[in-house]
């Protein structure tokens, strides 16, 4: 990205990161510490975790990494050590801050996911929801059309919000009244490309666990059960992180108990992904830069050399689109051609608006916006289809 950039969104200027530091993380922390089965010194350590947060500085010190992390949080220490939580850049200290959570539980040794009961019960708790939506999608033909893939686009996308009920109280595959909510809509840029060319390849940056990873399922099988791509590359977290974020035990469990469910009709999706696994046009992909605090502009060749030629990137999640714009101040109108160049691929991100972070719109829909809802950057009801081609 170009050197005279907007400073990075922290607590010091955004009110949604200074609620997360003084709201969000007791409520997460304190949450896991009631649901999972911690020592003394993990609650205590937690505890101190917290207080740091509240009161402290980030430690200079980078035992608390694993070996193969480090790599990706040098420039993170020699930057933001000492510095006060708020003075940090908002997603670096969140990452930080998740990745000090597996550290204190030790995931890499006790493989113990402290979110886990969180993910597996957003699934469980809608198994009628998702039996249903699998009723409508057998009845499906295996063919490619834009309405049905646009449907499946939709789902995912609302998959993706914060209130999983807003997707649950609505038609299984994509109420049209949601189509208004959109900010961004490129789904047909999106069919377009995918149908430009054969046998092209999707490389698939997942997001949260639960019915978004529910969405997600059906959106890869249609793709690889109609024929349309070749292969989908799914990567997902190393390590348990921001509460729901999505990991291969995520999808091995979520697959698990969608078998499990007495559904004929999940029963009928599972064995299809799981054919899709087994001839390899599925790849389950995991990588620590993925948790790391480092933005997509430096995203290491070990993954990008994995991206075929006639890759399509799609990017799902608040998160990842704020990585994609080093979670910057920039104007909401500022055109997101120029700063995705650096992919060398075509990307799509498609996200539910819960940050302060948004490129692309016009001055006219940004009006509009603000007139219709002062709280749309965050509340998780409006979302986007955004494309660079």
């Amino acid at each position: 990205m170009e050197s005279n950039l907007p400073r990075p969104i922290s607590a010091a200027n955004s009110p949604f990161a200074a609620f997360t530091f003084d709201v969000r993380f007791p409520f997460i922390i304190n949450q896991l510490k009631a649901s999972n089965p911690l020592s003394s010194s993990q609650q205590t350590a937690l505890d101190n975790l917290l207080k740091e947060i509240a009161e402290g500085v980030v430690p200079s010190e980078g035992t608390v990494f694993y070996t193969e992390d480090q790599a990706y949080w040098k420039t993170f220490l020699a930057e933001h050590a000492g510095k006060r939580y708020t003075e940090v850049p908002f997603y670096e200290a969140e990452a930080y801050i998740y990745y000090r959570i597996i550290q204190i539980v030790d995931y890499k040794n006790s493989g113990l996911d402290p979110f886990y009961n969180l993910k597996a019960n957003s699934l469980k708790h809608h198994l009628h929801f998702a039996s249903a939506m699998a009723s409508q999608y057998i009845q499906q033909p295996p063919v490619f059309t834009a309405s049905y893939f646009t449907s499946l686009i939709h789902a995912a996308l609302w998959g993706n919000s914060a209130d999983l009920s807003q997707l649950e109280t609505n038609d299984v595959l994509v109420d049209p009244a949601l189509r208004n909510n959109l900010v961004i809509d490129d789904s047909a840029a999106l069919y377009e490309l995918i149908t430009s060319a054969p046998a092209r390849e999707v490389n698939f940056i997942a997001d949260n666990a639960g019915l978004e990873l529910l969405s997600d399922f059906f959106l890869i099988d249609y793709l690889l059960t109609t024929g349309q791509v070749s292969r989908v590359n799914l990567h997902l977290k190393a390590y348990p992180t921001f509460v729901s974020d999505a990991t291969i035990p995520d999808v091995v469990g979520h697959l698990e108990i969608l078998r499990g469910s007495q559904s004929e009709p999940l029963a009928y999706l599972v064995d299809g992904l799981e054919n899709h696994l087994d001839s390899g046009k599925l790849q389950l992909l995991s990588h620590p830069f993925w948790n790391s605090p480092c933005h997509f502009t430096k995203l290491p060749p070990v993954i990008t050399r994995g991206f075929s030629n006639n890759s399509v990137l799609i990017f799902k999640g608040d998160a990842n689109y704020r990585r994609l714009f080093e979670d910057r101040e920039w104007p909401y109108t500022t055109p997101v051609e120029q700063l995705l160049g650096y992919l060398n691929h075509p990307c799509f991100s498609i996200r539910t608006l819960k940050s302060e972070i948004v490129l692309g719109l016009s001055e006219h829909k940004l009006s509009r916006m603000f007139e219709a809802d002062q709280n749309w950057l965050t509340n998780g009801k409006y979302g986007l289809i955004m494309g660079n081609l």
